[in-house]
């Protein structure tokens, strides 16, 4: 299955007794040879759901490890994407720039809840270090599809994973 940046496999594998079908941007070749980090899973889909085309909001379950994962990467790296220091430059004094997920059918207009990734504060109109907040209501999988980061931040993310498996 394929995301407008990234492709996600689906793996079949025993956890404990049961055949769970994992999901990850994971390449199946880096798959074999380094296997999955636990943080390389994005989730599971639900017990009896066959592969992707079974990709439903109500049968995935979001991996709490991926999660943490992601939000520690954005923290770290969310002040390199031009986009949001842009933002930042138009707040001006102070206040609060949001990382909307791409998948967001209408970024300038009523955003989900489950469409903010998190937010960073802003200051003088530049991003404050370490600021950046992660929202609780964000969802990876919506019926708008897989979640979606600006380039910048999906570079750094498959980079990341990467380095757990070697």
């Amino acid at each position: 299955m394929e995301t407008d940046k990234r492709s996600l496999f689906v793996y079949e594998v025993y956890v404990g007794e049961r055949l769970r079908h994992l999901v990850s941007p994971v390449e199946p070749d880096d798959a074999a040879e380094y296997g999955l980090s636990p943080e390389a899973v994005v989730g599971l889909l639900a017990v009896g759901v066959d592969g992707p085309a079974a990709m439903q909001p109500d049968h995935f379950e979001e991996n709490p490890a991926f999660v943490r994962f992601l939000h520690e990467m954005i923290a770290d790296d969310v002040f390199v994407v031009p986009g949001i220091r842009e933002q930042a430059a138009a707040v001006g004094g102070h206040g609060w720039v949001d990382l909307l997920d791409a998948r967001t059918p209408d970024p300038s207009g009523d955003v989900p809840s489950c469409d903010v990734i998190g937010s960073v504060e802003v200051r003088d109109g530049a991003l404050v270090p370490m600021s950046y907040r992660p929202n609780d209501h964000h969802r990876l999988l919506t019926e708008d599809g897989f979640f979606q980061l600006p380039e910048e931040l999906e570079m750094s993310l498959l980079k990341r994973l990467h380095a757990t498996m070697c």
